[in-house]
């Protein structure tokens, strides 16, 4: 694999690290890159930085490589999940960014993120606004997944940034071997797997930038945007839901210090869904039968784990978010 090198003729202004974590993402890869580097090119034109883009293939066995070559992306090889990945893509410089390797983003997306990075100090997080692609399914479940994406929960914005594409100034997240002696003071639970390295990026980090510099240290970026696609089944909902949630019980239960932050700022407020349309409230209502689903699945998947009926094996990826 090649390493990262510098701007090339640009090296006298400031280099920003560009780092795509990818894993299995061959479907995917090559607009989210196409988008990316068109982004930065506007970026570049405008401000006085250039970027050094790199891909970390996270135990890919896909043809994601061959991908990445074909665009002329430097890309290194990692192993152990999303966390491990983006360690292994830290660079030198003022503020890293990461990104997905299943997104699409706006000619001005990587222009607004920089130009909060660097004109306001106190920010130690930047994210621009993320809005779903079209479904491609025509069920009602597509739908509401859709709509409650598209509206953002109908609530007020959490604290927590979108881990999908960001700038972070101090990217610092445990090692396995600091989670797993974490892990030994925790009771074994077979469904949480404490000891396993942190897969959720954004739970973590969030809650270190608002309890070092409050909420104003996260801000969402007024321009850009970030276009993904969202689970459009009950399964990918439901694996989604199970990745998110346990990540975060994990968290809690891992790094108990953080709860309080969590508790401060993490709050929704349901304070838009009154004003929606009739037919977004009628999506409302069958995400929201939906999700009771996925609770109660939660559940007896987590007893089956720790009763030890269920295979002691990972759920495969969201096949349906893996393509653009």
């Amino acid at each position: 694999m090649e390493q990262a090198a510098p701007c090339g003729s640009k090296s006298r202004v400031m280099e920003i690290p560009l780092t795509v974590v990818a894993r299995n993402e061959e479907r995917a890869i090559g607009a989210c890159l196409e988008s990316l580097l068109a982004s930065a090119r506007y970026a570049e034109a405008r401000l006085p930085l250039c970027f050094a883009p790199l891909v970390v293939l996270d135990d890919c066995r896909d043809g994601t490589e061959a991908e990445v070559r074909r665009l002329g992306v430097l890309c290194v090889a990692s192993h152990g999940g999303k966390v491990e990945g983006q360690r292994r893509g830290q660079r030198p410089g003022p503020f890293q960014i990461f990104s997905d390797a299943d997104l699409l983003v706006s000619e001005d997306t990587l222009c607004a993120l920089c130009e909060v990075m660097l004109e306001a100090s106190e920010v130690q997080v930047a994210f621009p606004p993320k809005l779903p692609l079209e479904p491609r399914r025509r069920t009602p479940i597509a739908w509401a997944l859709h709509v409650y994406n598209l509206r953002r929960g109908f609530s007020s914005q959490r604290t927590w940034f979108s881990g999908k594409l960001f700038a972070i100034r101090r990217w610092s997240l445990p090692t396995p071997l600091e989670v797993l002696r974490r892990a030994e003071r925790l009771p074994r639970r077979a469904f949480y797997d404490y000891g396993a390295p942190l897969q959720v990026d954004d739970v973590l980090l969030s809650r270190q930038a608002v309890a070092e510099g409050g909420a104003s240290a996260v801000r969402e970026t007024a321009r850009g945007l970030v276009r993904y696609r969202a689970p459009e089944t009950l399964q990918g909902m439901y694996r989604t839901y199970r990745r998110l949630r346990r990540e975060l019980e994990r968290t809690d239960a891992l790094f108990p210090e953080t709860r309080p932050v969590h508790r401060q700022f993490g709050e929704r407020r349901a304070d838009q869904l009154a004003s929606a349309q009739l037919s977004e409230r009628a999506a409302w209502l069958v995400f929201q039968a939906a999700l009771m689903g996925c609770r109660a699945v939660y559940r007896v998947d987590r007893l089956a784990h720790d009763l030890g009926a269920s295979p002691a094996r990972p759920w495969p990826p969201i096949v349906e978010t893996k393509e653009l």
